[in-house]
């Protein structure tokens, strides 16, 4: 008998038994099933919160800036004092020419940002809350704010110190509220809660959300909400009364380049420059390797997880096993007229053997298909849901569902063992079955 032929008589029988049949693969469907919508949310969790950290522009991003040398021992830490950071200890811009040529092809951008404070415009009655941040061309593209209208703040407003500035949309509401104008050239005049009073011109405006900028505090009123508001970072040096260089820096690794070993090479880079100075090192951050951190976490709890969910696989099998050995007995006589005809031991054994593979093949498949749905459905489920529980933060979320495809063809390997081990017994038993015997039963 050809395995073909087997296959069809096993299709048979589980066609005559359907209900018998069904009993029988409902273990191996939940422990299937089980599995696959484990690893389905988990695959699902962490290409979520890439995906998410890649639309943030957070994903290619390395972080530099100027950490104090700490002693190495706890007698010098007692009478440690933190030093006040000089002129001198401070990122030059010639430290990052130096370093843009050292590493043109891995870096796409290297961008400065300088915080000046917070301030108030009043315009009539109306008014605004800002956060005066001085950024260089690049920020606002490295973080995926969108420009509504008008432009960046560029290399040429660096330069030349103009006195630009990029507003929020929410500034725009509430500042030109009731006025038909376009704020796109209007002259704006901020009072700094510092003193200190800004003179800009508004050349462009971005999309604010909320979440992006960590203001998420629901108890104040939108109108009092402060925005940022995005000038040249020399604007903000010379607000800052500031002629030095940069505390610290943002730098953008290039398409394809590994952004965890380029954070690496870059503190290794500033270290060196600082490698007279006693006082100040550089230090370095890379969210690559902490979503590498965060995936490998994910991977350990999900197989653990699924591992202990596929125990009850070993439930399906003992009956697979059950099953077949009750078939066997149901068939005797099929089998003792079969052997009189000629059939080997080896021809029964793999009837029955392909019958218990055949039977918990088709639990796997359909585990996996109730597996993949229910991630479908939780996902969506969380969708719909979501935004009563995360607000805001569900307008950044880049939620992404997607089965393993290991998990569903080592499954499907599974269930084929599970077949082969639970059903070789009763096989075996069949193929040694005397056929005189056999023929004698009632």
């Amino acid at each position: 008998m050809g395995f073909l032929e087997c296959i069809r008589l096993s299709v048979g029988n589980i066609r005559i038994n359907k209900l018998r049949s069904f009993l029988t693969m409902l273990g191996i469907i939940i422990g299937i099933s089980s599995v696959i919508t484990i690893t389905t949310i988990g695959n699902s969790l962490k290409l979520t919160i890439a995906n998410t950290m890649n639309d943030l522009g957070g994903a290619n991003r390395i972080y530099g800036w100027l950490e104090a040398v700490f002693p190495e021992n706890d007698e010098d830490y007692e009478t440690w004092i933190y030093p006040e950071l000089e002129e001198d200890d401070l990122i030059s811009q010639e430290m990052i020419d130096q370093y843009k040529e050292a590493f043109k092809d891995e870096i796409s951008q290297v961008i400065i940002s300088e915080y000046v404070g917070t301030g108030r415009t009043i315009n009539g009655e109306n008014y605004a809350n800002v956060d005066i941040m001085g950024i260089s061309d690049g920020y606002l593209q490295s973080n995926k704010i969108n420009i509504l209208s008008g432009r960046n703040i560029t290399d040429r407003d660096c330069t030349e110190v103009k006195n630009a500035c990029v507003v929020s949309d929410l500034f725009v509401k509430y500042y030109f509220k009731d006025q038909d104008v376009n704020p796109l050239g209007q002259e704006i005049m901020v009072d700094q809660a510092e003193g200190n009073t800004f003179h800009g011109v508004i050349v462009g405006v971005y999309q604010y959300e909320a979440v992006k900028f960590g203001n998420m505090d629901s108890r104040t009123a939108e109108k009092d909400r402060s925005t940022q508001m995005f000038i040249p970072v020399t604007a903000a040096k010379k607000i800052n009364n500031s002629v030095g260089g940069y505390e610290s820096i943002q730098i953008v690794a290039a398409q394809g380049a590994d952004a965890t070993q380029l954070s690496v090479q870059t503190s290794e880079f500033f270290n060196d420059l600082y490698s007279s100075n006693e006082d100040w090192m550089f230090e370095s951050y890379d969210m690559a390797s902490e979503l590498g951190t965060i995936s490998k976490v994910l991977d350990v709890v999900t197989v653990a997880i699924a591992v202990i969910a596929a125990i009850s696989l070993v439930v399906g099998g003992i009956g697979v096993m059950n099953i077949m050995l009750v078939s066997i007995i149901e068939r005797t006589k099929e089998i003792g007229i079969r052997k009189a005809l000629g059939a080997k031991n080896g021809s029964i054994r793999i009837q029955f053997l392909t019958e218990a593979i055949v039977i918990c093949l088709i639990g796997g498949l359909i585990g996996v298909l109730i597996g993949v749905f229910n991630g479908f459905m939780i996902g969506k489920l969380v969708t719909v849901f979501g935004a009563d529980f995360a607000g805001e933060y569900m307008d950044v979320l880049t939620i992404t569902i997607q089965p393993s495809v290991a998990a569903i063809l080592i499954s499907l390997f599974f269930s084929i063992l599970i077949g082969v081990i639970f059903g070789y017994y009763p096989a075996n038993r069949a193929a040694k079955m005397s056929p005189i015997d056999a023929l004698r039963y009632e």
